[in-house]
C-alpha cells in the first residue's frame, strides 16, 4: 500500500516490531515503539503552536538518537523539518532561518545555549520537555490527513558554489521512491541491517 506521508514508515515499523532497536549511539538507544512515542509527544507540542501547520520547523541536530526523535516529531505534527548542525556558526544559522521563516526551533537540552541565542528567530521547543507531553493522537491524525505526498518532508541547506545557503526540498514522494529502490537490495530484510551514520543530518549525504 503506497504511503503519502513519510511518518507512516515509522508507524508501520513500530506496529510490527515495537521492541526492536531503531537507533543507538554512545548514550543509549531507542526502540521503534519508544521512538514513535517520543515523536508523537513532540508532535503534539508543535501542532499546538500558532501557525505551525505544514510549515518549516528548524531542528538543531547532531549524530544522536535524540535528533532522530526530533525529526520524526516534526513529521508527526504535520510540518516539515529543516535540520541544522548544532556546530554550525550562528551567522550561517541565522541566514538559513531568515530564508525559511521557521515556526519553531526544536533543540535538545545540551544545545540550550545555542538555541537561546536564536530565540528572536522563532519560538523555542526543548525536546526533553516536549517528550513529557501526553500525545494527542486525534490532533496529530487530523494534521496528517491534510498532508499529501508532494508536500515537503524536509529542506536541506547546502553551501552552494557561492557559499550562500540554498535549500533543497525533499518530498514524501521522493522518499518513497528512494525507499522502494533500497528495498531492492538483498541485505535489506526484516532480519535487520545496521547503517553507520558518519555525517550530520544537515549534510548533503543524509539525502
Amino acid at each position: 500500500m503506497p504511503m503519502t506521508n513519510a511518518a507512516e514508515y515509522l508507524e508501520r515499523t513500530a506496529a510490527r516490531v515495537p521492541d526492536k532497536v531503531a537507533f543507538s549511539d554512545a548514550s543509549g538507544s531507542l526502540t521503534f515503539g519508544q521512538l514513535l512515542q517520543d515523536a508523537r509527544a513532540l508532535g503534539t507540542v508543535l501542532a499546538g503552536l500558532p501557525g505551525c501547520k505544514n510549515a518549516p520547523v528548524a531542528v538543531l541536530t547532531g549524530r544522536t538518537v535524540q535528533s532522530v526523535a526530533a525529526l520524526q516529531g516534526v513529521l508527526q505534527s504535520g510540518n516539515y523539518y529543516v535540520p541544522i548542525d548544532e556546530q554550525m556558526p550562528e551567522a550561517r544559522i541565522r541566514r538559513i532561518l531568515a530564508q525559511v521563516h521557521a515556526r519553531a526551533i526544536v533543540f535538545p537540552e545540551a544545545c540550550r545555549p545555542q538555541a537561546e541565542r536564536l530565540a528572536d528567530c522563532a519560538p523555542l521547543v526543548c525536546l526533553e520537555e516536549a517528550e513529557k507531553t501526553a500525545p494527542d493522537n486525534a490532533l496529530l491524525q487530523a494534521r496528517r490527513e491534510q498532508i499529501i505526498d508532494l508536500d515537503p518532508v524536509y529542506l536541506l541547506f547546502t553551501s552552494g558554489s557561492t557559499g550562500t545557503p540554498k535549500g533543497i526540498e525533499v518530498t514524501a514522494n521522493d522518499i518513497g521512491n528512494f525507499m522502494a529502490w533500497m528495498q531492492g537490495f538483498p541485505v535489506v530484510r526484516d532480519g535487520g541491517v545496521t547503517f553507520i551514520d558518519q555525517a550530520s543530518y544537515s549534510f548533503d549525504l543524509s539525502e
